[in-house]
Parts: C-alpha cells; sequence; structure tokens
C-alpha cells in the first residue's frame, strides 16, 4: 500500500499517469521557517518532506502500519533565495518580475517511510523564464493559476507561456520527481 502524503492535485495526478495505486492522506504537519545557517537551502525539502511523511505516519491504525508514506514538497530558488508561494497578487507580481528573463531552481525533495526505514532523496532542475511585459504579466495573474504554486507559478498550465526547462525532469518542477519515486520505490527495503 502506498499512501501520498499530499494534497497536491498536481503529485496525484502524475503518480496515476504512471499507474501507481495510492491512497491521499494530508500531512498535517506545520512548515517551518527555513533556517539556512541550521540546514542548506537544497536539503531543505528533502527535511520538508521528512516532516510531513512523519506526521502522517502518526495517524496511521495498526491494519496500515505496512504502508510506504510518500511524502515531497517543492521550491523554487532564484539568487540564493526560497520564493515561497504567492501570499496575495501583489506578491506574485513581485516574484514574477523577479524571475522575468532569469534562470532559476526547482528543488523537489522527497520521503518513503515505512516504520523506520526511511529514504531521503531530491531532483533539481533548471528553468529560464522569458522576458516578461506588464501586459502578458498582468494577463498571467488575472487567471489565478499562480495560487497555491511555490514561485507563483506552474509549468505544466496552459496558461503559463514563459517557462523553458534547461535541464532536469519536468516533473520535478511540476512538483513530483517520478522517476526518482520509481527507482526509490523498487529499492526501498522489503517489508
Amino acid at each position: 500500500m502506498l499512501i501520498l502524503a499530499s494534497g497536491s492535485p498536481r503529485r496525484a495526478e502524475l503518480l496515476r499517469r504512471a499507474n501507481m495505486s495510492f491512497e491521499v492522506r494530508v500531512s498535517p504537519a506545520e512548515e517551518p521557517e527555513h533556517r539556512p545557517e541550521l540546514i542548506p537551502t537544497e536539503l531543505w525539502p528533502a527535511c520538508l518532506a521528512y516532516m510531513k511523511a512523519a506526521a502522517v505516519q502518526n495517524t496511521l491504525r495498526p491494519s496500515e502500519r505496512g504502508a510506504i508514506i510518500l511524502a515531497a514538497d517543492t521550491i523554487v530558488v532564484h539568487n540564493h533565495r526560497i520564493l515561497n508561494k504567492a501570499r496575495d497578487r501583489r506578491h506574485a507580481r513581485q516574484i514574477l518580475a523577479s524571475l522575468s528573463g532569469k534562470t532559476h531552481d526547482v528543488i523537489t525533495g522527497i520521503c518513503l517511510m515505512r516504520g523506520k526505514d526511511v529514504r531521503l532523496s531530491r531532483a533539481i532542475a533548471t528553468c529560464r523564464f522569458r522576458k516578461l511585459s506588464p501586459a502578458r504579466l498582468t494577463a498571467y495573474l488575472d487567471t489565478n493559476l499562480w495560487k497555491d504554486k511555490a514561485g507563483a507559478y506552474g509549468i505544466q498550465d496552459d496558461h503559463d507561456p514563459f517557462v523553458t526547462l534547461v535541464a532536469g525532469d519536468i516533473t520535478t518542477v511540476i512538483g513530483l520527481p517520478v522517476a526518482l519515486v520509481q527507482s526509490e520505490l523498487a529499492s526501498f527495503p522489503k517489508e
């Protein structure tokens, strides 16, 4: 049994496309603020994924103890800063304007957990934004597709005409590096 510790419809869709069967359990974990002096930025998404998986594991019924929990977290990093989800439209405009015409990294960390067996991993993709005109930026903001997405955009959205994948797997940018998940599951300790 595989439990996806995420309410993200994008992650669930990626698993369905990979013909994986799973159950969704939204993690009750609270995300603390990143402290780069304690945890390097590139490791932060895997740490968050671990917190989410552990929180779901604590809610399992005895009959579910053999389930493998899969949790993930995605961050956008530009100029050594994490660009979180936009708080509002004004913040989304600031984030997107800062990315305009530039390159940034997207890091998705994953955690597989079953009891004391834990596997942490991450994937990194590099993206480039085309230069955004004020009109194009406003048109995108009007779609509201920036909501609930790290970096205020979704590369998979039809209305996202400005992101080009430079290096890495597009599923990393969407929020779940499927090939990495499959590889880690294949080598995960058997019960």
